[in-house]
């Protein structure tokens, strides 16, 4: 994958990695076997038909390789940049067992650069749903349920949509147009959305009155504090708050010549690494993992880039208490002997949780670690609201988010075209089979 040069890469959010040329996409293309069991399917959580779009990509056709992906996932430019594709189809590629996979995530990414959008025609059920959240798993459901016909309508509690593939992937990763470009798709299928909009504070059980369908997609957007000593000190801050206030307002949080610590080397925290440098810090990111467990969690290429701008990673290391007076000034950390860093900022990324307030856990019937609770078709407690995504599986990863969100929409349209004595059968007894009897997207089930 091309790369933008280093050292404007220290200095700019621009892109780092560039994406293929139509010549390229076509050379790596024809890497891909054809296998007739195909593993890479298997690897992909939204079992992507990846054979049948890269078929399609060597014929010349772009859009209906686009097609072929959105049958099963309706964000390849999105998907194509941020998935860990060396851990799921890549890497369960046949030609990784004997060299280098086909860079499938670099193939996806070129044909949802470069595809149109042609909206199909809408199988009009007459039916409308809302959508709590525009995350991932969200924008799934409204996009699959607006494919069908169903008139929907998408509440988010902020301004602006898209959730933490919105506000939480810095643009060097994951460039604003791209999503754009993503959510004008939605737009052409007429969704409906409503930002700054609190509906997920009103009673549920209202609420599921005014539509056929509900689907509660609301993250984890709690940030998990360190119980550590010194964790409250000023100028300790949680990455999402950093890269929030950078994506949304532009605000730098960091200055440069600072010296600052990043507690944890998960995708999260090595994206605040990666954007602290940018704005001129001295940049040491700690982890308790080893450095071939941190590599089995997150690509080696996502470490090699932040070290080539200038990250210090120190692998196996325990942070055992923040000092200062007011604010921070040291980290204390061990691994087998004590040490210390001088900073002037501690940025912490040890994960996400539910927020204890989020006003949806006194209505929805919850699991023990503050998680919803659904059936095996989604359903919560309350029959026509739905849950999927972060919310219901704790935090995964965005195609994990748009697998379940698409399951989810396949059940949410058989339930509302069931009968209504049959649809309270089923409210009774969990639905084996999910699948729809309409032919409702490019001729295909979802």
């Amino acid at each position: 994958m091309p790369l933008l040069p280093l050292e404007e890469r220290k200095t700019t959010f621009k892109e780092v990695e560039l994406g293929f040329t139509h010549e390229q996409a076509l050379e790596e293309a024809m890497r891909c076997l054809q296998c007739a069991n195909p593993k890479c399917v298997e690897g992909c959580p939204a079992r992507v038909n990846i054979p049948g779009f890269i078929k399609e990509l060597r014929q010349g056709k772009i859009d209906e390789a686009a097609q072929v992906i959105r049958q099963s996932n309706f964000f390849p430019s999105i998907c194509g940049r941020i998935c860990q594709h060396e851990r799921q189809c890549e890497g369960a590629c046949i030609l990784a067992k004997k060299g280098e996979p086909v860079q499938i995530g670099g193939i996806e990414r070129f044909v949802g650069d470069h595809a149109s959008f042609p909206v199909p025609e809408k199988n009009l059920l007459g039916k409308k749903a809302a959508v709590i959240g525009s995350g991932p798993s969200g924008l799934t459901v409204a996009a699959y349920l607006a494919l069908a016909g169903v008139s929907v309508t998408v509440y988010e509690g902020t301004n602006a949509l898209g959730g933490v593939i919105k506000y939480g992937v810095p643009d060097f990763r994951l460039p604003k147009d791209a999503i754009g470009n993503e959510l004008e798709h939605l737009h052409k299928l007429e969704i409906d959305f409503e930002p700054n909009s609190k509906k997920g504070e009103e009673s549920l059980e209202e609420l599921s009155k005014q539509f056929d369908a509900i689907f509660v997609g609301t993250g984890v957007g709690k940030s998990k504090k360190p119980n550590i000593p010194g964790i409250d000190l000023k100028n300790v801050i949680s990455a999402m708050k950093l890269l929030v206030n950078l994506n949304q307002s532009g605000l730098p949080m960091i200055s440069p010549g600072e010296k600052v610590v990043v507690m944890g080397a998960g995708y999260v925290g090595i994206d605040a690494s990666r954007s602290a440098i940018r704005m001129g810090a001295d940049v040491t990111c700690l982890t308790v993992a080893s450095k071939e467990n941190a590599y089995n969690s997150v690509a080696e290429k996502d470490y090699k880039e932040a070290e080539d701008e200038g990250v210090k990673f120190m692998f196996s290391v325990k942070v055992d208490r923040l000092e200062g007076k007011e604010k921070v000034d040291s980290v204390h950390y061990s691994n087998g002997f004590e040490g210390k860093i001088a900073v002037d900022k501690v940025i912490y990324a040890v994960g996400q949780e539910h927020d204890d307030e989020d006003s949806l856990r006194n209505t929805l019937r919850t699991k023990d670690d503050g998680c919803i609770k659904v059936d095996p078709n989604f359903q919560t407690v309350i029959p026509n609201v739905f849950a999927g995504g972060d919310c219901v599986h704790g935090p995964k990863t965005v195609i994990h988010a748009v697998a379940t969100g698409r399951q989810a929409a396949k059940a949410m349209i058989d339930y509302m075209l069931k009968p209504e004595n049959d649809r309270k059968a089923a409210e009774k007894d969990a639905v084996k089979n999910n699948k729809i009897g309409l032919n409702i997207i490019n001729n295909t089930d979802i």
